[in-house]
């Protein structure tokens, strides 16, 4: 897939570019997606990760899945606005938060992840 993808943050200082991937992209409901963003789920979109391109202050917060393989959020550091998830078990990929990018309304989950994990007020 050659798609140009591009997004950013909700105070406009970090902003990312990419290539969208051949991966699906995905609804998830597991507890790290949930406490990463505040909500019920997380939306995510795949690039590939050799072709992205990061600018501004971001900062980047590694942690442990419930796999128990290292995984890497990045942030925005000036509005805290989560903009990318990486892992070395999808190393060829990296996920973009739909709601950063440019053209969100052109985003839609093929796959739903950890259903069971849902919080009763965030049902899939």
């Amino acid at each position: 897939m050659t798609q140009r993808i591009t997004g950013g943050c909700h105070c406009g200082a970090a902003r990312y570019r990419g290539r969208g991937a051949a991966a699906a992209p995905f609804r998830c409901y597991c507890r790290d997606c949930q406490r990463l963003t505040g909500t019920g789920h997380a939306e995510m979109l795949p690039l590939e990760r050799d072709s992205l391109h990061l600018d501004g202050p971001v900062t980047e917060y590694r942690m442990t899945a419930g796999s128990g393989a290292p995984t890497w959020s990045a942030f925005c550091a000036t509005c805290g606005a989560p903009l990318t998830r990486r892992s070395d078990r999808m190393s060829d990929l990296v996920y973009v938060h739909a709601a950063s990018l440019h053209a969100p309304e052109h985003y839609s989950p093929e796959r739903i992840l950890y259903p069971e994990a849902a919080q009763r007020w965030d049902r899939p």
